[in-house]
């Protein structure tokens, strides 16, 4: 079978206007990006002044602009947002004042309204809180006191209730959290005193707990940590000393250890050196406090950003002078210390915003921004 074929795109148009009475140009808002999020399908885009911008997938109205067309490049949908959490399909939204909306697919509860009808429009959940998670189908949420809240699925006890049972809304399951990430099926929980605890599903070891059992109630598994994030099934550490750990599925090298052997024990990825980790489904991401991005793991449609579609089981340079990173389904996205915003990997949706007629970025790709 031949690789999917990449297209690229550009246009650049310039007018001009002379006259004795010419009325100056109307000029676009420069858009500051600060923060960078990519979910199953879709992608996110967070302003300095507050503005959301989506792009990709809205098959269940998880980009909150109110419809279930695909965007294929960034609209503005929400205003005064604070933090946003995309995940498979649907996506959690901080606004400046704390109150929590979602919206998206809500089959299992992860939306938190109390059922499970879809939520085309953002809704309301709960108020006083400073920070959130989206996984593949479970949502979770931190208050201000450091209260754990969760909801949506809970198959493999990834809600960390002690029990299987889905909740469609809030639940209150740990106190003394700083943060909180979602995978698939699994959760990863930071507490204020740099204890890392995890729950849910362990078939691959991404729990990091040594064996591969699952858990429906939180167990430490490390200290000193200082930023996580959890896949599909592995999850990537940083600790307070800038060092990377790794566990859980290996198949396409996300745990880039050079094989493909899972790891149901957290190990030392890198020595030191490292400002932040991002695990996507399938491959991960570093982050080096240089500002260079290491990736590694599946590369279907190029989501690495190496130029290429074969996965790597060992970091390799990607890009340099990098802010923040965020890995998503199968595309990464890069918040560049200039501001500008970069992409890679599938385009099938829109989640890289690079229009209807690019299928695939397998290199690091300028996303065309309003005002930049």
């Amino acid at each position: 079978m031949q690789p999917p074929r990449r297209t690229v795109a550009c246009a650049l148009a310039l007018f001009f206007g002379i006259g004795a009475s010419a009325v100056p140009p109307t000029r676009t808002p420069s858009m500051k990006v600060t923060t960078i999020a990519a979910g199953g399908m879709h992608g996110m885009l967070l302003t300095r002044d507050g503005q959301l911008w989506a792009m990709g997938n809205d098959a269940y109205g998880q980009l909150c602009d109110g419809d279930t067309v695909a965007k294929r490049t960034p609209v503005q949908v929400l205003a005064d947002v604070r933090a946003v959490a995309p995940g498979g399909q649907h996506s959690l939204v901080l606004r400046q004042d704390g109150s929590l909306w979602a919206c998206g697919n809500n089959e299992f509860g992860q939306v938190g309204n109390g059922g499970t009808s879809t939520a085309g429009q953002p809704v309301k959940v709960m108020d006083g809180v400073v920070a959130l998670a989206a996984g593949r189908a479970h949502s979770l949420a931190i208050k201000q006191d450091g209260s754990l809240w969760a909801f949506g699925r809970n198959t493999f006890g990834q809600l960390a209730t002690a029990d299987a049972d889905n909740r469609s809304s809030p639940v209150k399951v740990m106190d003394g959290v700083r943060a909180a990430s979602a995978g698939e099926a699994h959760s990863l929980i930071l507490k204020h005193d740099g204890s890392l605890w995890s729950v849910g599903q362990n078939r691959n070891g991404q729990l990091g707990t040594g064996d591969r059992a699952d858990r429906s109630q939180a167990v430490k598994i490390m200290e000193g940590v200082a930023q996580i994030s959890a896949g599909a099934a592995h999850s990537l550490v940083r600790k307070t000393d800038g060092s990377a750990w790794a566990f859980g599925f290996d198949g396409g090298g996300q745990l880039g250890d050079g094989g493909n052997t899972n790891r149901n024990a957290p190990f030392p990825l890198r020595a030191g050196g490292i400002a932040a980790v991002g695990a996507g489904e399938l491959h991960s991401l570093l982050l080096a406090q240089d500002g260079t991005v290491w990736a590694f793991g599946y590369n279907d449609s190029g989501r690495l950003g190496t130029g290429d579609a074969a996965d790597r089981h060992a970091p390799v340079q990607v890009a340099s002078g990098v802010a923040h990173i965020a890995a998503g389904g199968s595309h990464t996205l890069a918040l560049r210390q200039d501001g500008s915003v970069w992409v890679a990997g599938s385009n099938g949706s829109g989640q890289i915003g690079l229009g209807q007629s690019v299928r695939e970025a397998r290199s690091f790709t300028r996303l065309a921004l309003p005002g930049r």
